[in-house]
């Protein structure tokens, strides 16, 4: 017999996304690797069977409500595929929400490629599911189960105490702060919106940072107190902000939901989409900036509960179904190894690029390499952006980074004026 719970609000806002979604797929993530060695697909079989059994929301289905079923069995099937993996849309009341696809390349070469949606995992979730898929791959190789620790809880208990903190009087406590805290802030949705096409066709382009400037840009972060995700998300928006003419830019923010150390090891959607507001005005130096950055990055994760669709809808935004509401861009700081990597015993693994697909209107991501070094991602919806202007937009963001490591005084104004403005605009 399958039970059924409520979802969390963090699920109500993926959920609400996919049902709006005309390609099925885009609340979801897909990550290929090149396998080359010996691959033994029972092994592998083995493993992500045991990981649907352990994991309660890899066999969990979605139906109107909303609300959650869990179901004892799902089998999810790690099929034999002769062609390259595109994305898929996802049937959330029939599942699963879980797909392997294994393609041979060539002589001991396969592609094996995951799709997982958003409901099934979000970010730190994928760093387990890979730790764990690696530990039973290992085990089902001698025969063996994997000795991992037995869950103290399944997401659904979280997402109960969740519901049991987000009261009626929390919620209304939470919208008179956003509203305050958001009272100046500009509302991007009410600009121009841009290229005009079908919404989800995602390309990513990419600009990398070596690994003298990572190591500046922490060494700056850690002389006035604050860490490289501060300085990263200040010169973000400074580079955003050169295009709109805004001094105030709000950018969407992920938070991690995590506080609870039994959940550090569960499956599920726990991340909030929630606001930074970065104020610019006065024209600050940008070691100051820091300071705003820092103090507002605090103040998001203390009013994080309640998500940005639910904030945008209690403070009379517009309806925008096929669109990231209010935020110029999503930004996100990856540390190595934080989204997780498939190891496989006996095989030799490397992750290749991922399909243009696009969350978000537009994501810049900055996600750190084991050999210190850093790739800048943007990623965004061809139907609000021009090509050119991203080209311009993540050199900005370059030129920023290595000015304010060299005069970390240097004030907005003269950052935002480094790079000239292309023939178009950034739109928020």
């Amino acid at each position: 017999m399958s039970a059924s719970f409520p979802l969390s609000a963090a699920q109500r806002a993926v959920w609400a996304r996919h049902t709006r979604d005309l390609s099925g797929h885009r609340q979801s993530t897909l990550r290929t690797f090149a396998v080359t060695g010996t691959l033994n697909v029972a092994a592998l079989r083995t493993a992500v069977e045991a990981l649907v059994r352990r994991h309660e929301p890899l066999r969990t289905v979605y139906l109107d409500g909303p609300v959650q079923q869990i179901r004892p069995d799902a089998p999810v099937a790690v099929r034999i595929v002769s062609e390259p993996p595109r994305p898929r849309a996802f049937d959330l009341a029939r599942g699963p929400l879980l797909r392997v696809d294994v393609r041979p390349t060539g002589p001991n070469r396969h592609e094996v490629t995951f799709s997982l949606h958003l409901l099934a995992a979000d970010g730190w979730s994928l760093g387990v599911f890979f730790t764990e898929l690696t530990a039973c791959h290992r085990a089902a190789l001698r025969g063996e189960s994997a000795a991992l620790p037995e869950l103290p809880v399944q997401y659904v208990d979280w997402a109960a105490w969740q519901a049991e903190r987000l009261t009626p009087e929390r919620t209304g406590e939470l919208v008179r702060w956003w509203r305050g805290a958001l009272e100046r802030y500009p509302r991007p949705l009410d600009a121009d919106t841009g290229p005009t096409g079908e919404p989800g066709r995602g390309r990513r382009r990419a600009v990398a940072l070596n690994t003298g400037l990572v190591s500046a840009i922490r060494d700056l972060g850690a002389a006035h107190g604050h860490t490289a995700f501060t300085v990263l998300a200040a010169a973000c928006a400074i580079a955003l902000t050169r295009r709109t003419g805004q001094d105030r830019v709000l950018l969407g923010l992920a938070v991690a939901g995590r506080d609870r150390p039994e959940v550090a090891g569960v499956l599920g959607f726990f991340a909030t989409l929630s606001v930074l507001p970065v104020d610019l005005t006065q024209d600050p130096p940008f070691g100051v900036l820091l300071g705003r950055v820092a103090e507002a990055t605090a103040a998001t994760y203390q009013n994080r509960d309640l998500p940005l669709d639910e904030m945008v809808a209690a403070l009379g935004g517009p309806d925008e179904p096929d669109r990231t509401p209010w935020v110029q861009a999503i930004f996100a700081h990856h540390p190595p190894g934080s989204l997780g990597e498939l190891r496989l015993d006996g095989c030799e693994t490397a992750e290749l690029p991922v399909l243009d697909t696009a969350k978000f209107d537009l994501t810049v991501r900055v996600e750190d390499t084991p050999d210190g070094a850093s790739t800048v991602w943007a990623e965004y919806d061809t139907a609000r952006y021009h090509d050119p202007e991203i080209d311009a937009l993540l050199k900005a963001y370059q030129a920023v980074l290595h000015a304010v490591v060299a005069r970390p005084k240097t004030p907005v104004s003269a950052l935002r004026a480094l790079v000239p403005p292309p023939g178009g605009h950034i739109r928020g």
